[in-house]
């Protein structure tokens, strides 16, 4: 028979009481549950281990004899599959077992005669629930480092910013479990502005400098702003975060700052406050880690990433394009690339001016996006030119993704005071089929040149195929003159 008896202020420690004896233990549990801890009772061994497998118990206090099951059989059992669980052994008769050599060979924490009365109880209680704190704190810790260990590699691998916070944020809540929950970063370059209020010390983002929110769980979804979706106190605690670099807890809810050096760069908020000092360590710990990770794929970005477009820059995109020739050659694979061309771009800026300009270039870079997988690379390559490289892909799959692109831009438009154009574009094909190299050529070391002509050539199919498009009133796709791999003197 068991029972879980009620708590009152609570200290957050459970102890399981087992004794057979009914009256002893009623009297027990009361005197435990005035000192604030949660009783559960149980009236013999197996019930005592049953309750320890389901449950986490801090400290068992346990009687030594009982019928079926020895409080010392109790225990060899229990050592078998949970070696943190403190144990208390309590016995009738002081001269039962020598006290020193059952704490030894029991790996117990405490021996209690029960004829020395209840305050001399309490005081082996009050032992083993500190023994019991060391312990799990001990072993929390190391799971904690362990868990840092394991998910730095991750944090630190190259990616794109938008996985790597999203990655960041679903890692954090996990620690907390937390379920509603965001991160969000300042705008790059901006700095938090500290200013002393009459009600202590405040820190004020200026408007311009709002914090942005990149990745978010529950509630948060869909949502940008932060000032938009939090009250003020919370908003404060907040800005605290940012401009004092320490984790804040209160109303329910953790924010954490993430820093490098001495700037913030921006908050994890979770919907679950951080008690224990333990989780507030590896929280600390896990931001640092956080924070590097996310400058460091923000450094990436800005080399590598058009910050108008979305799209890869130039010199990386064709960084990308040799390496994928590599590989097509290599697994004799198929190989396609596409150019695609603003038409009418004069006409926009014409009339439009720049800043319409751009907003038909970020239009079609954003819709290039969408339409290839995530192994394909779009690349801005001019002013308003943009190409594709599409690994393992023949005619049949580029011409997929060319019309793909096309319905996707078709219909956009770019307007202001007294315009409304359409954003349109021409898109040229070269293909590349797999080498069909003779498998008795003699293997030979390929240099790096052969790639880069290649590559060179497939452009320039590509480029002759978007001229053919826009010889046709443009908004289509057209396709240049067959290539084959040139021939590399007996290279495979």
């Amino acid at each position: 028979m068991t029972r879980k008896a009620r708590t009152e202020q609570s200290t957050g420690y459970t102890i399981l009481l087992t004794d057979d004896n009914l009256d002893y233990l009623q009297a027990t549990r009361l005197l435990l549950e005035r000192e604030g801890h949660n009783v559960i009772t149980a009236t013999g061994g197996r019930d005592a281990l049953t309750i320890l497998r389901q449950q986490k118990i801090d400290l068992l206090l346990l009687d030594y004899y009982m019928p079926g099951m020895t409080g010392e059989q109790v225990v060899a059992e229990l050592r078998q599959f949970n070696p943190f669980v403190q144990v208390i052994l309590q016995t009738g008769y002081a001269s039962e077992q020598p006290p020193r050599e059952l704490l030894r060979r029991l790996d117990i924490q405490g021996y209690f005669d029960k004829s020395e009365g209840p305050a001399k109880l309490l005081l082996w209680t009050e032992v083993g629930l500190k023994s019991a704190y060391v312990i799990q704190l001990l072993h929390k810790s190391r799971q904690g480092l362990r868990y840092i260990l394991d998910v730095t590699p991750d944090l630190h691998k190259i990616q794109s910013l938008q996985e790597l916070l999203q990655g960041i944020l679903i890692q954090v809540t996990g620690l907390l479990g937390a379920v509603d929950s965001f991160l969000a970063l300042l705008p790059e370059g901006a700095v938090p502005k500290p200013e002393q209020a009459t009600e202590g010390f405040l820190a004020i983002i200026e408007g311009d400098t709002d914090l942005v929110i990149r990745a978010s769980t529950g509630r948060f979804g869909g949502q940008e702003k932060v000032d938009h979706c939090l009250d003020n106190g919370r908003m404060r605690l907040v800005q605290q975060a940012i401009a004092e670099g320490r984790i804040q807890i209160g109303d329910g809810v953790t924010i954490v700052p993430l820093r490098v050096s001495d700037a913030s760069i921006g908050v994890l908020f979770l919907d679950r406050p951080a008690i224990l000092e333990q989780d507030i360590e590896l929280l600390s710990v896990f931001a640092n880690q956080a924070a590097v990770a996310i400058q460091n794929a923000q450094l990436y970005e800005m080399a590598t990433v058009d910050t108008l477009t979305g799209t890869y820059v130039r010199r990386f995109f064709e960084q990308c394009a040799l390496r994928e020739l590599r590989t097509a050659f290599r697994a004799r694979q198929p190989i396609s690339v596409l150019i695609v061309d603003l038409d009418g771009m004069k006409k926009i800026n014409d009339t439009g001016g720049h800043h319409a300009g751009d907003e038909a270039l970020i239009i079609v870079g954003k819709k290039l996006r969408e339409a290839v997988r995530t192994s394909d690379i779009v690349g801005r390559i001019g002013g308003d030119e943009f190409a594709i490289v599409l690994p393992q892909t023949g005619e049949s799959g580029a011409k997929r993704v060319a019309d793909r692109a096309l319905q996707l831009i078709a219909g956009q438009h770019v307007s202001g005071p007294g315009f409304d154009l359409p954003v349109r574009v021409s898109v040229g094909m070269g293909i590349l089929p797999p080498p069909q190299f003779s498998a008795s050529d003699p293997p030979r070391p390929v240099g790096e040149s052969y790639f880069h002509d290649v590559s060179k050539i497939l452009m320039q199919r590509a480029d002759a195929g978007l001229y053919q498009s826009k010889r046709q009133g443009g908004q289509a796709v057209g396709q240049g003159e067959a290539l084959a791999w040139p021939d590399t003197g007996g290279a495979r």
